[in-house]
């Protein structure tokens, strides 16, 4: 069987309501964001789905919608690792910006028709415009490439593994971003350059030292989500 993992993105943040950039920086779970991860709790129980671990990243938000997860299936003692390689991007100078604003800058930089025009380009590319352009263009330097930002994820993921049982059901609380990038470095087809849904799951197998994809952006347990912009 392998181990089954059940990769979720966290809860709907103040920042995500208002459009903004988060990366690093982090926001609290709205009310709903919260309500939201407590519903998927207990659909996975429901679904007697029991994870053997479980993890998130150093992000609160990951980590508070990890625990509400776990506390409303009846696994809140299931000890939470905690991994900082699987955090968002890193936008630098960018974070708490508003996302549209970004896009305008972007846009301009990269030299496109419109915000649009990039926009349709930057979802089916082959890299990630997005961070090629902020990681350029961050005036204090701290934005990550994505040559550093896959890196990163990639190590995290290794982490995980290390600490995970052979075969079983794994739980990780992510980011957008970064579950953008880790599916397309599974499978580059697998998804455009758009995050999936707030508190969707998305499953991948691993077995014998390989990574495959079940699912990307399953909101049946929770109902439709709003889409994304990122």
């Amino acid at each position: 069987m392998g181990l089954q993992l059940y990769l979720v993105r966290h809860g709907r943040t103040e920042y995500n309501e208002a459009g903004r950039l988060q990366g690093w920086r982090d926001a609290p779970l709205t009310p709903q964001g919260r309500a939201v991860a407590e519903q998927l709790g207990k659909a996975l129980g429901a679904a007697s789905i029991v994870f053997d671990a479980a993890f998130a990243s150093t992000s609160p938000r990951a980590e508070t919608t990890a625990r509400l997860i776990l506390e409303n299936k009846g696994q809140e003692d299931l000890p939470l690792h905690k991994i900082a390689d699987l955090r968002e991007y890193s936008f630098g100078s960018f974070e708490g910006e508003l996302i549209a604003d970004v896009y305008r800058q972007v846009a301009q930089n990269s030299g496109a028709q419109d915000v649009e025009t990039w926009l349709a380009n930057y979802r089916t590319a082959e890299h990630n415009l997005l961070i090629e352009s902020v990681s350029r263009m961050d005036a204090e330097g701290k934005a990550e490439t994505e040559a550093a930002f896959l890196s990163r994820l990639s190590q995290g993921m290794a982490e995980l593994v290390s600490k995970s049982p052979e075969e079983g059901k794994v739980l990780l609380v992510s980011h957008g971003m970064a579950i953008t990038a880790l599916l397309k470095l599974i499978d580059p087809g697998s998804t455009p350059y758009q995050s999936v849904p707030n508190a969707s799951v998305s499953r991948l197998d691993y077995e014998n030292g390989v990574w495959r994809i079940l699912s990307v952006g399953d909101t049946s347990f929770v109902g439709n989500s709003t889409p994304e912009t990122l």
